[in-house]
């Protein structure tokens, strides 16, 4: 949901719920704003001039972002890979779910708010299939995987999983790194993000000597969203809600990354 006052958009979004709205149309009745609600746009319009309703803003207007904000990850070349694909559903859920499906679904919609935010993405894969060909021994497929990163000459490499483990107990989000500040730097602030958005037990930032972190060229993480084997955190990673939940988490920490 955005916001428009006097007609300017303010910066950012929020999730639109009840709550929200009550509280908005509240204050501006105590404040006597003017308010409307856009459902079609997830708009909110408020004129601080008088009580008057705001007019709708007429399709040609273009929204969305100010200039600035949309800039902010300009000139930033950023790889993401959605773990698994094709032949390999990685780990399955107890319902049935697939880790591919997972992966794929929050990479897609990152990649739609990183685009948003001016920056360049190059996905691994953007559909359900391998990065090397089908039948890539398992190190074909992940040096391919980091191939695409380095040939792209990205700033970041993020790598999208979901955990699994014997026992369906086990819960939580860890973001791994090989070791370099950078790296360290990156999973902390979406390790920090992720498990503030998704109320997701904090595993940490771990070190680890994953294929894709040691021969990536730039600073990388593989993230372990939540726990698939695990059966409400396999509803969280398969829910439209919570796949959106865990994009805007690895966006948040990726802008706090780059100060923007």
């Amino acid at each position: 949901m955005r916001i428009m006052i006097d007609g300017r958009y303010l910066p950012g979004s929020a999730r639109v719920n009840r709550d929200l709205l009550i509280t908005l149309r509240n204050i501006a009745k105590a404040l006597q704003f003017g308010i409307r609600y856009d459902a079609q746009r997830e708009l909110v319009m408020i004129n601080s001039k008088d009580p008057s309703i705001p007019p709708l803003p007429s399709d040609n207007d273009t929204d969305e972002r100010t200039e600035d904000e949309n800039a902010r990850l300009a000139g930033k070349v950023i790889c993401l890979d959605p773990g698994h694909g094709g032949s390999d559903p990685g780990a399955l859920g107890p319902t049935g779910t697939m880790e591919k499906d997972n992966t794929l679904a929050i990479a897609l919609l990152l990649k739609e708010k990183l685009e948003k935010n001016g920056a360049t993405v190059v996905m691994t894969r953007d559909s359900d299939t391998e990065v090397a060909a089908a039948d890539a021994t398992v190190q074909e497929e992940l040096s391919a995987r980091v191939d695409v990163a380095n040939q792209a000459e990205a700033d970041l490499f993020i790598s999208i999983h979901n955990d699994a483990f014997t026992s369906n107990t086990a819960t939580g989000t860890t973001a791994f790194h090989y070791g370099n500040k950078d790296s360290l730097k990156l999973a902390s602030l979406i390790q920090q993000s992720l498990v503030e958005r998704l109320d997701t037990k904090n595993r940490g930032a771990r070190f680890a000597s994953f294929y894709v972190l040691r021969y990536t060229d730039m600073p990388s993480i593989l993230i372990e969203v939540a726990f698939i084997s695990n059966i409400v955190e396999e509803m969280l990673l398969s829910s439209v809600d919570g796949r959106d939940n865990a994009a805007e988490s690895i966006c948040t920490g990726i802008l706090k990354y780059f100060k923007v």
